[in-house]
């Protein structure tokens, strides 16, 4: 069983090889190059946060230069100082530095601030909007000055919500802080975007009374944009969040769109800390996302492991079937070389046989003839019948053949012309091809030996030959054929063991017809006399097809 599942066995055992070596090739490169795009997610992460950082730094410079001067400095120093801070690089994405008075809310602190603006900028404009608030922190001072920023001076953010709710956290805590998402004022309709706003507390420095707040507006999409478009450009596609991950929250999102790739790596998620505020930043890798390691080798890996597998599996069947060749040869020269044996065996035995019988019917029919023209015409009579018989032997492709015309044609050897067929007693049977082979080599078989040994080697010997078919106790029909010799005088001795000798080729050969082949069996039991021999088979393996009068004659 082993022996013939061994190439399956072999392909099985291979390619399962292959095809773990192929996965743990695609397990090793999915993770080399996960780790290479968490690698680069945490670079873009870094870059917005030192952005951040740098922005961080920028209002802490403008809250140390208002501490080394111990007041609210002057426009033209505010704006020579701003001017420098602008010729750095951490100034990309801010829109200002600015600075909004802490007053509380009535006609006096709005005509101060009123005059201020017109003092620093000439501009004749009262804090806005309408508040109901305690308290308002309107924009003084906003540099650089351009239109955008000019149109912020005056605004009251402790009026909003959202900037109202930084600004008593920088206030409370005392320290820089962010505000959540707004619209900046800066904004106009046709390119609105995002904003945020950070705010720190500048106290008097004797009393410790809030004078107001230096605070930086920035726009959420060129921040993030400043940041990400440092060479080398990453190819990802970012997404943020104030906050959770929700519609409501979103702050930026790439233009591009994210890869949509079988071996694009999986989202990562990093939280940013933004002067008190959780930013969440999605990296995801975007469509011109290109793996480090592709991994056309581990499918060339598992192609090359099912082709060794089936080329094992082949080579296997192939030795398999040569063994199998070479077995069937030795199987069949050894049948061979067995049945040229047997043929030997049954040529030397019919070729004992046939110079007995010819020799047991010259004695015969030399008894009986008048004279030798009397002897020649029957010894070529008999001869012509064993001749006839030997034919009728010969022809393995019959279909079918009737018992008693099998059986009348071998034993005019026996009588020759003078043969009474009356004598043959039995229902007509037409034998099927293999039947008639059996029983004509044990009609053949039975009158040589009455040449030989028994009643035919005398005229006054005696042959009854009857057959019929019986039903057993089991329901099944069976053939019987008697055969039966008495000779006038007791057979010698020598001729008695020959009949009843049970090793000998032609005893074996009626053994292996009747028991081996056809199922049966046969009796012989030796007389003083002769010879009794009953030969017992099944009736279903010696009949042909077409049984036309059998039932009528049983």
């Amino acid at each position: 069983m082993f022996y013939r599942l061994q190439p399956v066995l072999v392909f099985i055992v291979v390619a399962f090889v292959g095809i773990l070596t192929a996965v743990a090739s695609w397990y090793t490169i999915q993770q080399t190059n996960r780790l290479t795009f968490l690698a680069m997610a945490d670079d873009a992460v870094q870059r917005v946060g030192d952005r951040i950082e740098n922005h961080m730094l920028l209002i802490k410079s403008v809250e140390a230069h208002f501490q080394g001067s111990g007041e609210v400095p002057s426009l033209n120093a505010f704006k020579t100082f701003v001017s420098y801070l602008q010729k750095t690089e951490q100034f990309n994405g801010v829109q200002g530095l600015g600075f909004a008075r802490y007053v509380q809310t009535g006609a006096q602190s709005d005509q101060a601030i009123s005059a201020e603006l017109n003092s620093n900028y000439g501009l004749s404009r009262t804090p806005w909007p309408e508040t109901g608030e305690d308290y308002r922190t309107p924009i003084v001072m906003l540099e650089p000055a351009n239109e955008l920023n000019r149109r912020a001076l005056g605004f009251d953010m402790y009026s909003e919500p959202t900037r109202r709710a930084a600004i008593l956290a920088a206030l409370t805590e005392q320290r820089l802080r962010a505000s959540g998402t707004v619209k900046l004022v800066q904004e106009d309709q046709q390119d609105p975007q995002a904003g945020f706003l950070m705010y720190t507390p500048f106290f008097a420095p004797n009393s410790g009374r809030p004078l107001g707040f230096i605070y930086a507006p920035f726009r959420i999409t060129n921040l993030f944009e400043s940041a990400l478009n440092r060479s080398p450009t990453l190819p990802i596609h970012v997404t943020a969040w104030d906050g959770e991950p929700a519609d409501a929250s979103l702050i930026y999102q790439s233009l591009n769109s994210p890869s949509q790739r079988m071996d694009a790596p999986p989202a990562s998620l990093i939280s940013i800390e933004v002067a008190g505020r959780n930013w969440t930043v999605e990296i995801r890798a975007s469509e011109s996302y290109r793996a480090p390691v592709d991994q056309t080798r581990t499918i060339m890996l598992a192609i090359a492991g099912l082709l060794l597998a089936a080329t094992l599996a082949a080579s296997s069947r192939a030795q398999q079937r040569t063994i199998e060749v070479g077995e069937a040869l030795r199987q069949q020269s050894e049948r061979a070389l067995s049945d040229r044996e047997f043929l030997l065996q049954e040529m030397k035995h019919r070729i004992k046989n046939m110079i007995a019988r010819v020799m047991a019917m010259s004695r015969q029919t030399a008894r009986s003839a008048q004279d030798l023209t009397d002897f020649t015409q029957s010894f070529t009579a008999r001869l012509q019948a064993m001749a006839a018989s030997q034919d009728l032997l010969a022809r393995t492709a019959w279909q079918s053949a009737d018992l008693k015309t099998l059986l009348a044609q071998e034993l005019r050897q026996l009588f020759g012309g003078n043969m009474d067929e009356t004598k043959l007693k039995g229902p007509t049977i037409e034998l099927n091809e293999a039947a008639s082979q059996a029983f004509g080599l044990a009609f053949h078989e039975l009158a040589t030996n009455a040449l030989k040994y028994g009643s035919a080697q005398s005229d006054s010997g005696k042959l009854d030959i009857w057959w019929r078919i019986e039903c057993g106790a089991d329901k099944r029909e069976s053939l019987m054929f008697h055969w039966r010799e008495r000779s006038d005088t007791p057979l010698d001795e020598q001729n008695s063991s020959a009949l009843a000798k049970k090793g000998g080729f032609g005893t074996k050969l009626l053994d292996a017809t009747m028991r081996v082949e056809m199922g049966g069996s046969i009796n012989i039991v030796p007389d003083e006399y002769g010879i009794d021999v009953t030969i017992t088979v099944p009736y279903d393996r010696v009949k042909a097809s077409f049984q036309p009068s059998a039932a009528a004659n049983r």
